[in-house]
């Protein structure tokens, strides 16, 4: 709204103007866009802005001096006050900001097309020329030790590479053996340590599947043995006490865990039921996060209002959707699959 002290701007659909006085990493943050980033873009007309040194011989007032907007095909300027080759804090002599001082003071005539003399700026345009990648790295050794800068860019910044290395998706291509790197990278310190816990497992597999997840450990189960590996009198693996088993395969009470997901709406139930895309997923971030030493069943859980009444010809399977009596009662937990090849039971 605008009154007598204060007309409205012309144009309230653009991107507003810095307000005076903004700190000059603030600006250059604003005006950061994906692949157009100060220090990082190539050349200068790849970056965002064009950077230079207003000349001054007292103390910075401010720390941005002016900024010019974009028009057409010439970019957008930001002079600073606060750093530079001249000036007071400058390394260079002093008397070299003097003499540009008396050269922008005189006027000059650039011809019959501008009849309005103009200040003499080329020795400060060409200095400008060669401190604007000064300026630029500058800002970028600022802007890469804030996580909060490096966030401002997604996956391009350097936080996003630090949150990778600890979630072990550091190296070129580890993130294509998970379908979708996201909730790896959002337990990163839950994954950076070498023991997984149960909650972190469940906190990273409920992130996946958007549903509640309970992890049970010590599931004990029957691990056949192999062929080479049984015992025969008199040959290998008979030594009793020592490597001698009877039967074909044994008691395995500490290699196996079980996951429990649920309660679940019955579409998810039966995507999850069902050898597809969904856990194919959930199979490869489990092992991506606990590897192969530890085998896994998946228990689903199906919510009580989503029980199928049963019903015969194409209505649920039994074993998998389908229960005689009132289902609607309880949670079904019935279905128990396996994850990996042991056998279970």
């Amino acid at each position: 709204m605008a009154d007598a002290a204060r007309p409205a701007p012309p144009d309230l659909t653009g991107e507003p103007p810095p307000p005076p006085g903004i700190e000059a990493f603030a600006l250059m943050r604003r005006l950061e866009a994906p692949g157009r980033r100060f220090g990082h873009a190539g050349g200068p007309d790849q970056e965002p802005a064009r950077l230079g040194q207003e000349i001054r011989l007292g103390p910075a007032a401010r720390e941005v001096a002016r900024f010019s907007p974009a028009e057409g095909d010439s970019p957008a300027r930001i002079a600073l006050e606060i750093t530079g080759l001249f000036g007071p804090e400058g390394p260079m002599p002093l008397h070299l900001s003097r003499r540009m001082l008396e050269r922008m003071s005189e006027r000059w005539f650039a011809g019959s097309a501008q009849p309005e003399p103009g200040a003499d700026r080329a020795f400060l345009e060409f200095c400008n020329l060669l401190q604007h990648r000064m300026m630029a790295l500058y800002y970028r050794a600022f802007a890469e030790a804030q996580p909060a800068l490096a966030a401002d860019h997604g996956r391009e910044g350097r936080l996003a590479a630090m949150i990778a290395a600890l979630a072990g998706l550091g190296l070129p291509g580890s993130a294509e053996a998970l379908d979708d790197p996201a909730p790896a990278l959002r337990h990163a310190t839950g994954l950076a340590g070498q023991v997984r816990s149960p909650e972190v497992l469940a906190a990273l597999l409920s992130d996946l599947l958007d549903a509640p997840v309970r992890v049970a450990e010590f599931v004990p189960y029957w691990q056949d043995i192999p062929a080479a590996l049984a015992s025969r009198l008199g040959r290998a693996h008979a030594g009793l006490g020592r490597g001698a088993m009877l039967g074909p395969r044994v008691y395995q009470p500490q290699a196996r865990a079980e996951i429990t997901v649920g309660p679940l709406p019955l579409a998810q139930y039966r995507r999850l039921a069902e050898e597809g895309a969904e856990r194919a997923a959930l199979r490869r971030l489990l092992r991506f996060a606990m590897g192969e030493e530890i085998g896994f069943d998946l228990r689903l859980v199906l919510a009580a209002p989503e029980v199928p009444p049963p019903a015969l010809g194409r209505g649920p399977a039994l074993g998998r959707t389908g229960w005689l009596g009132d289902g609607a009662a309880r949670d079904r937990d019935d279905l128990r699959l396996p994850l990996d090849e042991r056998q279970v039971a």
